[in-house]
């Protein structure tokens, strides 16, 4: 599961939150502040981190396991360490991501 939340969840994360904050650009003007914008990108980058995090936690837990000594390597494939080192990529891609969706707002008013 800490796999599969990294390398689906992170980016479905940036995608839902680029939709969400196409759609709350006009609330936002209304209001005259960015502060909708900045919560869904916030809230949008910390579950990015956390689900990176466990992919990587993951990725430690596999390496650890492929280097206990064994009668037969060939037991234990390194398909969950790749597994779980791919999912730590893309959930690194994905913060970066979130962060460069993020710079225009910073950097733009919302009118």
């Amino acid at each position: 599961m800490k796999t599969w939340l990294a390398l689906l969840g992170a980016p479905s994360i940036v995608l839902g939150c680029l939709s969400v904050n196409y759609a709350l650009v006009t609330p936002a003007c209304r209001l005259g502040g960015q502060a909708l914008l900045h919560g869904v990108s916030g809230a949008s980058a910390i579950v990015c981190v956390a689900a990176t995090l466990l992919a990587r936690q993951r990725w430690r837990d596999a390496r650890r396991a492929l280097a206990l000594p064994t009668p037969d390597t060939s037991a234990r494939p390194a398909r969950p360490a790749f597994l779980a080192a791919v999912a730590a990529g893309v959930g690194v891609l994905s913060i970066l991501s979130v962060i460069a969706i993020s710079i225009p707002q910073w950097l733009l008013s919302a009118c």
